[in-house]
């Protein structure tokens, strides 16, 4: 371009002077007019990179903090998932005639987003001349630890030349490093954790009625918000598991990425639905999730709260709860009438249990017949005809000689009864007395297993001669 307007400059100097002294045109600018009016696009032929060597133009790219001048550039450090800004930045010392287009980043293992869709656009000054600077920022975050490589990025760019005209090419940055690491040993890559600066959660509820029954519903929303995070990098909170009580139905996640003058926010909006199920008290789960605060450099917890509710039963529901008690109720009461009646026509025809003879004249007070049955229940159970000769323990004694004189105690007789009838067991005086005894203890079955008949004549001993 330089060397085209230089011969242009020559040629019309020439035919000033020409013109002046009448004199004709050298063979050399002839030649250098038929050439440049032959192949005037040998003349244009600036492209991108020639534009590029001449200094016209140029591309930088840094990860993280910007170098200093003549600086070695050194891979930076970050932790797994920690947002780090990958900064590509175009330069001119004319200026920018069109928009500049960032090639796509595919990096295994690595979320790379161009959030910014706008440039920052500045001028500096340099050694006296005006720099026009555009600066753009993409993304990058490391999901494993490793050493990663940022290949060179192809960046399509359009320049003023210095003739005025436009040139577009595409530029390419220089390779640049960085390294993850996990920032805490409590932290690993299979554990549900993210990075960021800055976290806030919110929690709303929402029924569908003020006094909840079976089949209403409840709404929960979670909002989580962070700073220099992404979206798809925020925990799924709610998991979502129905249960007896309620059925859980999920909505669609909202998730939302936004950049405001060099400040990322990111945030993930969680909704389901609970269906309640059965009346009475129940409740919602409360969860937890692990965050890494780069900011602070440390590790930190939160805790989304649950909730209890109570509902009413509706009659369906209350059925459906509680059938089975019904069913066990019902099948226990037909059990309990129908040994009811059966014990009645058995004893239609039949005398009256001793027990219960007795318990009756207890409840009725008759003291003359209880002492009466009782020493009928001595005389047949033990051949006695007194309480003093049934044991010679003190404390039967004593109980013998309150009964004896006339001492009117439920207790006491209750006692006395189940004396006569523990010795008549201890001594298998009646066989009856044992079978009777069984059948109203049939968990205890050494009763049957001591029942034995009775000899003939008790006091007859085998003797050997």
């Amino acid at each position: 371009m330089i060397l085209y307007r230089e011969a242009l400059n020559l040629l019309r100097m020439n035919w000033v002077i020409s013109n002046a002294y009448k004199q004709p045109t050298h063979w050399f600018f002839k030649a250098l007019l038929l050439i440049i009016c032959t192949f005037p696009s040998m003349t244009f032929a600036t492209d991108i990179y020639e534009l590029r060597n001449n200094r016209d133009v140029e591309i930088l790219a840094w990860v993280g903090e910007k170098p200093k001048a003549g600086a070695k550039l050194e891979p930076e450090k970050v932790s797994v998932n920690e947002q780090v800004i990958l900064t590509i930045e175009v330069a001119t010392p004319r200026w920018l005639t069109g928009g500049t287009r960032i090639g796509s980043i595919d990096i295994p293992n690595v979320i790379a987003k161009q959030r910014n869709q706008l440039a920052t656009n500045y001028t500096e000054r340099v050694g006296g001349t005006t720099w026009s600077r555009q600066r753009w920022e993409v993304t990058i975050y490391p999901q494993t630890e490793g050493k990663f490589v940022i290949p060179r990025i192809p960046v399509g760019v359009q320049v003023s030349a210095p003739d005025g005209s436009n040139v577009a090419g595409t530029l390419y940055t220089q390779s640049l490093q960085f390294e993850a690491f996990l920032p805490s040993g409590l932290l690993s890559d299979k554990s549900p954790w993210f990075s960021a600066s800055y976290v806030n959660i919110e929690q709303q509820w929402q029924r569908s009625n003020e006094e909840l029954k079976v089949g209403d519903a409840i709404t929960r929303t979670v909002m989580i918000r962070a700073k220099d995070s992404l979206s798809v990098l925020l925990p799924n909170v709610l998991t979502n598991e129905s249960t007896q009580q309620y059925q859980v139905y999920p909505q669609p996640n909202r998730l939302d990425d936004t950049q405001e003058r060099g400040d990322y926010r990111s945030s993930r909006v969680e909704e389901s639905v609970y269906v309640i199920q059965q009346g009475g008290e129940f409740a919602l789960p409360e969860f937890s999730f692990q965050w890494w605060n780069s900011k602070n450099q440390r590790l930190e917890s939160i805790v989304v709260e649950g909730q209890t509710f109570k509902a009413r039963h509706t009659l369906k529901s209350f059925l459906k709860a509680y059938m089975h008690v019904f069913i066990f109720s019902v099948i226990g009461l037909v059990t309990f009438i129908s040994s009811l009646f059966a014990t009645k026509r058995y004893y239609r025809n039949r005398p009256t249990p001793s027990w219960l003879v007795f318990r009756r004249l207890l409840k009725a007070g008759n003291w003359p017949k209880i002492r009466t049955f009782i020493y009928k229940q001595l005389r047949i159970a033990t051949s006695e005809l007194e309480l003093s000769k049934v044991k010679s323990k003190p404390n039967w004694q004593d109980d013998a000689q309150k009964f004896q004189s006339g001492t009117e105690d439920n207790v006491l007789a209750i006692k006395v009864s189940r004396g006569i009838r523990a010795y008549a067991e201890s001594k298998a005086l009646d066989p009856n007395l044992y079978y009777r005894t069984a059948l109203h203890r049939p968990w205890n079955l050494k009763y049957l297993r001591r029942w034995r008949f009775p000899k003939a004549l008790a006091d007859l001993k085998d003797k050997s001669t």
